[in-house]
């Protein structure tokens, strides 16, 4: 009578506030997918762009890598993640503030969407972008009109 009773009360509550059973079996969320979320994060700080994972990375040595992260995750429940960066930065800004937003957009990212811990997140600099070369005199310049002395005025 009583278990009648509370799966009448059950009925009446509003949704937010009924009791559901737990789900059972474990959900796993893949490195490569918890990479691109991290290199996202990396794309959304100002004057920051990915770089290669080096040469360990080329040669499948470490842990999977791509479009300037590599990620681990451990063995766990609650996983925990540990992110290494390799990105380039915009000349002019300071690198100790970049790398901070850097390791800050990634834990956040990480974090939120998948409920993840992260453990830590490295940050290795591997070059300055210096913008465009200027580009040398244009075709037109440089000819100076084909066949012609260049000292020559007309």
């Amino acid at each position: 009578m009583e278990d009648n009773l509370e799966s009448i009360d059950q009925e009446n509550l509003p949704e937010t506030e009924r009791e559901f059973p737990a789900p059972k079996g474990d959900i796993r969320i893949s490195e490569d997918v918890i990479g691109a979320l991290a290199t996202q994060a990396l794309l959304s700080v100002d004057g920051v762009r990915p770089a290669s994972a080096g040469i360990v990375a080329n040669l499948r040595l470490g842990r999977k890598g791509s479009s300037g992260v590599r990620i681990s995750v451990s063995e766990g429940n609650p996983p925990v993640v540990q992110v290494d960066t390799f990105i380039i930065v915009k000349y002019g800004l300071r690198l100790p503030d970049v790398s901070w937003d850097v390791q800050e957009s990634v834990k956040e990212q990480i974090e939120r969407y998948t409920g993840y811990s992260v453990k830590e997140v490295n940050v290795t600099i591997q070059g300055i972008d210096f913008g465009e070369p200027k580009n040398p005199a244009s075709p037109t310049e440089s000819r100076q009109g084909e066949g012609e002395n260049p000292g020559e005025f007309h």
